[in-house]
């Protein structure tokens, strides 16, 4: 019995950080199994559940399980997931402004057509600012991205999945 109090115990602290942030479990079989409730217990177990099972990967790439694309927490989870997958190919075709990944990230940012070209180029213009500093990760370059999209007129206006 002890032994599986310990392991409760460290998996809710493996989870801790994001209920002490006060986020919730996001989506996937966490979010659906403690939906509705609130307070850190439920956020530590959802989050526990989530990251047991992988269900909210699952959901994030299907749209299922509480994901869904008008939620931005899917949408924050989707785009990060992809950064963090395809880093290097971005850094290398952001540094050039065009490519395959650049277009996929201005996709997932939800820029529209004419926002296109203006994501591509921002993304060459701010690459130093992007990619240069010695603890950048995925998520830390993203948000800088989504910062600098914030500044421009075309790309505030013309992509929907910045904020």
């Amino acid at each position: 019995m002890k032994k599986l109090l310990v392991l409760v115990a460290l998996a809710g602290l493996l989870a801790a950080p994001s209920a002490f942030a006060g986020n919730s479990a996001g989506c996937g079989l966490g979010h659906l199994l403690w939906q509705g409730q609130t307070g850190m217990v439920p956020n530590v177990l959802g989050a526990t559940t989530n990251g047991s099972f992988g269900s909210n990967t699952f959901g994030v790439t299907t749209g299922t399980s509480g994901c869904n694309a008008n939620d931005s927490v899917y949408n924050q989870q989707q785009q990060e997931q992809f950064v963090s997958v395809n880093y290097e190919k971005l850094s290398a075709e952001m540094a050039q402004g065009h490519g395959q990944y650049v277009s996929a990230l201005a996709e997932l940012m939800g820029c529209n057509a004419a926002a296109h070209p203006e994501f591509a180029q921002l993304s060459q213009a701010k690459y130093e600012t992007l990619f240069s500093a010695p603890d950048m990760d995925a998520q830390a370059m993203l948000g800088s991205l989504k910062g600098e999209m914030a500044k421009d007129a075309v790309l505030a206006g013309g992509c929907t999945r910045i904020s």
